[in-house]
């Protein structure tokens, strides 16, 4: 699996084989592979963090077009273009309309120089991605150990905060879970989770270079991947703005035939990454059971969720009548009550969404008072019934 290394890193270990032909900055750009461009089609074969090499001759005939390609390769979120001059005429160089496009979309140009080669530069950069995959495996080790343990101290965050050059224990955390909603057979494992893993971190390495966080891993998971975001005091913005990082994160996932779910936990202090672990868990665990591929699920939104299961999972408590479990099994009823509360107990919205006219509705509900004693006009019956619908779902989840 790759894993991200420093662009200004290659062009300092390569700066004798390749040359920067625009003005783009360096800074905070990263690469996690590199391919040889052999064809235009871009969506064919193009990913993103990648490093692409190509010669002249490959490079589309017109500026207009060679425009197009670098359009879409900055689109991709591919890492930078690197172009050897197939001769040394006019048209093996790189056009002023091109590189003036490349500083417009932040894009690297880079041109190789005449006495290198492909294979060069690519064994060269094969062999830094190699080193930096190793040390991130260390760090992946030490992250699963934090994620996992309810008694992290400073000293545990020693090697991480190293790599990042920053005291991580002193920042504040946010983790992020995105599993696959259906999971990969073996033969498509592999690429999917490479796909998944890369633009994770192509996406995250965007948000560390606009400074909205100030480092993040993303850790390999089972059926998916575990990002965990680290934030100074500035960073951490506080509700209702601190939604829209993973909301772009989400619909920036593009996985061929695959739709992902997303659990996002609230913000704490990184000694307490397990407690943020198990939150956002829980809001993978309630996207399966809602169906909401493809649609961020905020712990605080669930809180209320994880106390229920928590209640009805760890001890006999009952919170109403044990009547209103059997209710819930009669498929009108219960979808009658999931509906209401989707609605925001908006009557004519909720007979609008089952088909029903709202009388109908209020029948119903009037089933479960008549049954049970509780009064969906009352907000302490209310909540107790909204109770009932959450265990309902959280029961069907678990089996």
């Amino acid at each position: 699996m790759a894993d991200l290394i420093d662009l200004q890193t290659i062009v300092e270990r390569e700066q004798d084989r390749i040359v920067q032909v625009n003005s783009v900055s360096l800074h905070g750009q990263t690469a996690n592979a590199i391919t040889i461009m052999d064809t235009g089609a871009v969506d064919s074969w193009a990913k993103a963090g990648e490093i692409v090499i190509t010669s002249s001759r490959m490079m589309p005939a017109s500026v207009a077009g060679a425009e197009r390609l670098v359009r879409e390769l900055a689109s991709k979120r591919i890492s930078c273009l690197m172009v050897n001059p197939y001769d040394d005429a006019a048209k093996s160089k790189f056009p002023k309309r091109l590189i003036d496009l490349g500083d417009k979309l932040a894009f690297p140009l880079f041109k190789i120089k005449s006495n290198s080669t492909y294979i060069q530069i690519l064994n060269e950069i094969n062999g830094l991605l190699l080193q930096n995959r190793r040390m991130n495996k260390m760090a992946d080790l030490d992250l699963d150990y934090l994620l996992k343990s309810n008694s992290a101290t400073d000293k545990d965050f020693d090697f991480v905060s190293g790599l990042k050059g920053v005291d991580l224990y002193k920042l504040q955390a946010r983790v992020t879970r995105i599993a696959f909603a259906k999971t990969p057979n073996p033969s498509e494992r592999l690429k999917v989770q490479f796909d998944l893993i890369n633009q994770a971190r192509a996406w995250f390495t965007t948000v560390e270079r606009e400074e909205k966080i100030l480092a993040f891993f993303v850790v390999e998971a089972s059926n998916g991947a575990t990002v965990i975001s680290f934030f100074n005091q500035a960073q951490a913005e506080k509700p209702p703005h601190d939604r829209k990082i993973y909301h772009q994160f989400i619909n920036n996932v593009h996985i061929p035939h695959f739709s992902v779910y997303e659990g996002v936990s609230a913000t704490h202090p990184s000694k307490k990454l397990h407690r943020a672990f198990i939150e956002a868990s829980f809001g993978v665990k309630i996207a399966r059971t809602l169906g909401w591929a493809e649609h961020p699920i905020f712990y605080r939104d669930v809180s209320l969720w994880d106390l229920v299961n928590r209640i009805t999972t760890n001890q006999d408590s009952r919170l109403y009548p044990a009547r209103m479990d059997e209710l819930m099994e009669n498929p009108e009823i219960f979808e009658t009550v999931e509906a209401f509360f989707e609605q925001n107990e908006s009557f004519k919205d909720t007979g609008e969404v089952l088909f029903t006219h709202p009388n109908t509705i209020r029948y119903r509900l009037n089933l479960i008072y008549e049954q049970t004693g509780l009064d969906y006009r009352h907000t302490n019956d209310k909540f107790l019934i909204y109770i009932a619908l959450i265990k309902k779902l959280l029961s069907d989840t678990n089996d």
